[in-house]
């Protein structure tokens, strides 16, 4: 076995500063020490590039504490994995981003280069280059000021490239400050679903689109530069989101020159429909105001105002608001446009308009409502821009037999479009909060922990046979989550005299001082038991008065014990499958924080397996440990008086084995799969929320479940398909796409993971293709 420990981040977080001295190569004079009995006071830490760097700083993002910078150093960090930040109120700052550069350059694991989930986070100074995925996520969180960051995939642009470069989503209080992005095959500098923006001073060059605000309530968008990207500046709203309706955003003193770059956009990305050689594109936004930009040479249209209806795609959230209003473009400097147009729309334009275009276009389409109440006039303003010419083109009559008729009647009037609309007010932004002790609950767990996986006295006698200790109980699940092919023993132990409360959702109600264990192993040969197995991790779950938190520990070579490894590692893996097909991994143990991951709803760590519906089953067979005779596992667990409220057999939810179809119709068995592998992400208060993909079990909604629905931030892992689920077309799914591929930037879970589940994929197909038809 060759073992790849990417760190043991005990060392630091346990032991202090002799620890650090030792696990990491030597730091600067500004690194402080800190040592078991410190107080906790925020410090500047240095971290250097080095061979061992992935570890150096994992391990020294999950040790920070509020107020901690962790400076990096000119140079380049060559790095395979993501980096995962939880902390809040913490610095990362680099010498500048043409001197401290993160290099992601054949990215093995993880869907982002950095994920932040931290409020008051700040990025700097840095640069971040070639990541299988998007850049820099910053998810769900309060006051995020990214400054003087370059993200740039420096190859050819490529549909492979990430999606986007700079990506805060459903965040509040929002800062991009003098940042370039080059590269993205979706958006350079993408802001998603927040509240409060600022982006100023940022250059956007080579990418789909340059600067885009999705789906965001007030942002000011102010001198940047866009240029050479497929479109400038897009101001969009999506359908299928949580926040639904963006509104009030400001776009001035830009300069938006020359983006007619090729779209190499994947084919089923929304941003594929973008036409190359457009300047500013509002799409289904309303309370949009484009004035006082330099708005230049872009070869489709200066400005182009369309509704969501212009994108050929099918509306599937009856709450989404498709059309623009109150869109105010005046006092900009407009010239140049429209010289080669491209585009869908383009062929049939040019048979109306000629063959160059206008420089603002509107698509005409207004709200029905306002339409049927004899009131259309339009919210469209227009004013003082120059000499620049206009079009309203009429999307509803623009067709082939229309043109040829002579019945199609495109508007070139702006005159109509002269009544004015209330300037927007400015964005301002609050100061990032002072840190607060509070933050620290989790460093202040991890230092306590044992080093030792048997200083838990979880078991007796030989750690390798996991041999249950007292008040130790074996469990097993209906459908477990799918963790490339590795078996696992799992394990409850309750602190004593505590009982667990039932619930028919969600996981049961443990009490505090709760230890649950997963270990995770491979059989030599899974047809001969007795050639024995390589034991590689113990993931640790634990609830104190403060929460849930989440470690693994490591088993050394010998198989006698397991150390702990916040920072996580990697393993080569080789054995022999029942049916004799030998296989290999490079299996991925995951850092802390990526434990979170999978196990943050609503930001807060929950178990995801033993829930009332997944533990009613058998007891495991041959379970000496088991706590009375029992076929039921939960009816032992109430004989034993470790679980109460327990109801009547007949009133317990139940999930179906994915694997037995016996236990349920395939439509079944694949919701509970997907359920127990995806919807601890995609549900409403999951870490993927932001996607409107909603993947429980007791989701009904058809369009939250993808069905019809467009892929958001997807990327090249929509794999050139429209839709997350089509019904009857599974091979036209983006939903199937992913879970086949073993691809790191297009995988899903892209956690966990290396491999494919072939059953499980099979069973989701079988799935889709019975799906009854809809449209």
């Amino acid at each position: 076995m060759r073992r790849h420990l990417i760190g043991l981040a005990l060392l630091i977080c346990l032991s202090g500063l002799a620890s650090c001295q030792r696990a990491a190569p030597p730091v600067s004079a500004t690194t402080a020490a800190r040592t078991e009995g410190d107080s906790f006071e925020p410090q500047t830490y240095v971290i250097p590039p080095g061979p061992r760097v992935q570890f150096d700083l994992q391990a020294r993002v999950i040790d920070a504490i509020p107020g901690d910078v962790i400076q990096l150093e000119a140079g380049r960090y060559e790095l395979q994995r993501q980096l995962d930040v939880a902390a809040h109120n913490i610095t990362i700052r680099g010498r500048g981003p043409e001197k401290t550069i993160l290099a992601f350059k054949g990215q093995s694991a993880g869907g982002q280069g950095i994920e932040a989930t931290g409020n008051n986070f700040t990025l700097e100074g840095l640069a971040v280059e070639d990541t299988a995925g998007n850049a820099v996520k910053v998810l769900g969180a309060r006051n995020v000021t990214i400054r003087d960051v370059r993200v740039e995939w420096t190859g050819e642009p490529t549909s492979a490239n990430g999606a986007y470069g700079l990506y805060p989503v459903q965040c509040q209080n929002v800062l991009l400050e003098n940042c370039t992005a080059i590269g993205a095959s979706d958006a350079g500098l993408y802001v998603g679903q927040c509240r409060g923006v600022i982006v100023r001073g940022c250059r956007a060059e080579r990418n789909v689109a340059g600067i885009e605000i999705e789906n965001t309530v007030g942002a000011d968008v102010f001198d940047n530069v866009a240029t050479n990207n497929a479109g400038g500046l897009m101001v969009f709203d999506m359908p299928g989101l949580q926040l639904k309706a963006g509104s009030d955003i400001r776009v001035f003193r830009n300069k938006v020159v020359a983006n007619n770059h090729p779209n190499f956009a994947d084919p089923g990305a929304i941003v594929a429909a973008v036409p190359s050689g457009t300047g500013v594109m509002v799409m289904a936004t309303d309370r949009v105001e484009v004035f006082d930009n330099q708005i230049e040479d872009n070869q489709t249209a200066s400005v182009l105002i369309v509704s969501y209806l212009a994108m050929d795609r099918k509306i599937n959230d009856p709450n989404f608001d498709a059309i623009p209003e109150f869109i105010s473009v005046h006092g900009n400097r407009i010239a140049g446009g429209g010289q080669n147009p491209q585009g869908a729309l383009a062929e049939p334009l040019k048979a109306a308009l000629g063959d160059k275009f206008p420089d603002i276009m509107w698509d005409g389409v207004v709200n029905s409502a306002t339409a049927a109440a004899g009131n259309a006039k339009p919210t469209i303003y227009l004013a003082d821009n120059g000499a620049a010419s206009y079009v309203n083109f009429n999307l509803a009559q623009l067709t082939p037999e229309n043109i040829q008729a002579g019945a199609y009647k495109p508007d070139v009037d702006a005159a109509l479009l002269s009544a004015g609309i209330e300037p927007l007010p400015e964005v301002t932004l609050a100061p990032h909060d002072p840190p607060t002790a509070s933050a620290s609950a989790a460093v202040r767990v991890y230092r306590s922990l044992p080093r030792k996986l048997s200083e838990l006295g979880l078991f007796e006698g030989p750690l390798a046979e996991h041999r249950p200790a007292a008040g130790v109980v074996l469990y097993d699940l209906n459908t477990p989550l799918f963790s490339d092919f590795a078996e696992k023993r799992r394990f409850i132990k309750l602190p004593p005299g505590k009982q667990i409360d039932y619930r028919a959702e969600g996981p049961l109600a443990f009490p505090v001082g709760t230890v649950i264990s997963k270990t995770f192993s491979y059989p030599h040969d899974a047809a001969d038991p007795s050639k024995g197995e390589q034991i590689l991790e113990t993931r640790i779950e634990l609830f104190n008065e403060d929460g849930w938190y989440g470690v693994t520990y490591v088993w050394n070579d010998e198989q006698t014990d397991a150390e702990l490894a916040l920072g996580g590692s990697e393993v080569d893996v080789d054995w022999i499958q029942a049916d004799g097909r030998s296989r290999h991994v490079d299996y991925v143990i995951p850092n802390a924080n990526q434990c979170l991951n999978c196990h943050a709803q609503d930001k807060k760590f929950l178990p995801i397996g033993p829930t009332a519906r997944n533990l009613n089953r058998p007891a495991p067979s041959g379970d000496a440990s088991a706590p009375a005779a029992a076929d039921n596992q939960l009816v032992a667990l109430a004989h034993a008086g470790m679980l109460a409220g327990l109801p009547a057999a007949a009133e317990i939810p139940t999930f179906p084995r994915f694997d037995d179809p016996h236990s349920a119709p395939a439509d079944q068995r694949a919701r509970a799969w997907l359920d127990v592998n995806c919807a601890h992400c995609h549900n409403a208060v999951g870490t993927a929320r932001t996607s409107g993909l909603d993947l429980s079990w007791d989701q009904a909604d058809l369009a939250k479940l993808g069905v019809w629905k467009a892929p958001v931030a997807a990327g090249h892992g929509s794999g050139g398909r429209k839709y997350d689920v089509i019904p009857g077309k599974p091979d036209e799914s983006i939903l199937l796409f992913r879970l086949e591929s073993e691809d790191p930037s297009i995988m899903m879970p892209n956690v966990g993971r290396r491999l494919v589940n072939e059953d499980a994929v099979a069973l989701v197909r079988e799935w889709i293709e019975k799906m009854p038809p809809t449209e």
